[in-house]
């Protein structure tokens, strides 16, 4: 019995391995339950990175690519590298160039192309597809290819399929091997691009200095002075001209005039100098055509700028339409290329014919004078001035009213307000009638002739002013009457502060 009892004993220690093998068995098939399978049934993903491709984009002599928008080939020359510093004549001081078949080398940026057949020479994946055909993915019928022929004569293509079910990534292949990867998009949005996104993206140049005068250059060669800047397209209805300021007095305090359609002070002058002086950042291109068709097409029959510069005898221009997009097509004389500049870059773009008019209403120094008047229709009061700036001299100012000295202070700080002065509003209207209140400005220098400047009523809280006849623009009442009740208390040598 004993024996026959034997043959079905089983030792306590295998009864518990047993049990264990059993508890895992069951834990094990619960995991694989729990993990849901791939949509794409692909193999198990791989945290390394696959080489699909690993090329230099020196060993390939073309690569033409396949897109939505259309097909472009991109070849590559062997050119001397201007930026070697080394003596010899190896291989070493060249260097493979690439640009786009079918355009002047000049209005492509090779650094553009040469980053394309960069990201065709070096290609990666996440992992490889071995549960789906090339159909499936789309491969035979690729959404991008890209067909390279290596400097030693072989070929072969890059084919790019649609997206993966899971969203990781796009199907990828070369035509020399069946098998499929998934690569993570990044090649595909390389090589989604058109001719104009290859465009030269260099600055627009300013004004070139090589054969100026010196009359027109700083000390380092920029161009610091021109004959005149004109302006016009549909934001200025009247031709504006800006010029340097002749009046050898006046143009230590104000560097420009505009001498159409009205003479007076120029003011921020300096961003529309600075396009001729240091050109302007490009960020892209609109056309390779810049036919009067083309440049039509863009609007720039009708822009919204044209600054013309006059430097001597060189003339340089440049035009400037708005785009959809918001970018500014420019054109200028010679041009290979219609280029998008951002209105980020153009802080004069929006610019009408009041912006480049200074408010003072005069500027007229001190210093220049040897009578200065204010008159009222019941009153003229009339200041004589000497100035002497010599290292002896007593005193820098002696001014009289009516024969009587004057305290020098009180009436500096009175022609102080007088040349605060500034205009509101650059409208001019039809007025009439008699002034209510006329300034006079004599000057020392007798073959200068006296400045005039006039005020009429314009409403009921302007008044228009005008110099030397000119109808020039508004002030408010308030500057005025200020003015007018600090000359009263100047002329009785009072403080007006």
């Amino acid at each position: 019995m004993l024996q026959k009892l034997s043959r079905f004993f089983v030792p306590k220690r295998l009864i518990v391995v047993l049990v264990l093998l059993a508890v895992l068995a069951g834990g094990t098939v619960a995991v694989i339950k729990l993990i849901p399978e791939r949509e794409d049934d692909t193999s198990t993903p791989s945290v390394e990175t696959i080489k699909v491709l690993d090329k230099s984009s020196d060993d390939f002599k073309t690569v033409t690519v396949t897109n939505k928008n259309g097909t472009f080939k991109l070849y590559s020359e062997e050119e001397k590298d201007e930026s070697s510093t080394s003596s010899d004549t190896s291989s070493s001081t060249v260097k493979t160039v690439w640009y786009l078949d079918g355009y002047a080398k000049d209005v492509i940026n090779s650094s553009s192309v040469s980053s394309i057949v960069s990201s065709v020479a070096s290609v990666t994946a996440s992992r490889e597809v071995t549960a789906k055909s090339a159909a499936e993915c789309g491969l035979e019928k690729p959404t991008v290819k890209a067909d390279v022929v290596t400097k030693d004569g072989a070929e072969f293509s890059l084919l790019i399929g649609g997206d993966s079910p899971d969203g990781t990534g796009i199907y990828i292949k070369l035509s020399t091997d069946d098998k499929i990867y998934i690569n993570d998009s990044s090649i595909n949005s390389s090589l989604e691009f058109d001719a104009l996104s290859l465009a030269a993206t260099d600055s627009i140049a300013g004004v070139p200095t090589s054969d100026l005068s010196s009359d027109y250059k700083d000390d380092n060669g920029n161009l610091s002075s021109f004959d005149s800047i004109t302006l016009t397209g549909s934001n200025f209805p009247e031709k504006l001209i800006i010029a340097p300021n002749t009046d050898k007095n006046l143009s230590t305090y104000a560097a420009y005039m505009t001498t159409s359609p009205t003479k007076r002070i120029a003011d921020n002058v300096d961003g529309i100098f600075g396009l001729f002086k240091s050109g302007v950042t490009v960020s892209g291109a609109y056309s390779f055509d810049t036919s009067a068709a083309s440049r039509k097409k863009l609007g720039l029959d009708n822009p919204e700028l044209t600054a013309e510069i006059k430097v001597g005898s060189l003339t340089q221009r440049y035009s400037f339409k708005k785009q959809e997009d918001g970018g500014y097509a420019v054109w200028y004389d010679g041009a290979k290329l219609i280029k998008k500049v951002d209105a980020s870059s153009l802080t004069f773009i929006d610019y009408g014919v009041n912006n480049y008019y200074a408010s003072w209403v005069c500027l007229q120094s001190i210093n220049e004078l040897s009578n200065f008047t204010v008159k009222t229709p019941e009153k003229t009061y009339s200041f004589d001035i000497v100035y002497d700036d010599a290292e002896d001299a007593k005193e820098t100012y002696v001014i009289t009213y009516e024969g009587k000295k004057l305290t020098a202070e009180n009436f500096q700080n009175f022609y102080q307000e007088c040349i605060s002065l500034s205009c509101s509003d650059f409208t001019v209207d039809k007025v009439s009638g008699e002034p209510a209140m006329t300034i006079v400005f004599t000057y020392s220098d007798t073959s200068r002739a006296k400045t005039d400047v006039k005020f009429i009523k314009s409403g009921a809280a302007k008044y228009q002013y005008s110099i030397d006849g000119i109808e020039m623009g508004k002030i408010n009442s308030s500057a005025l009457n200020k003015i007018l009740k600090h000359v009263e208390k100047v002329a009785k040598d009072e403080s007006i502060k």
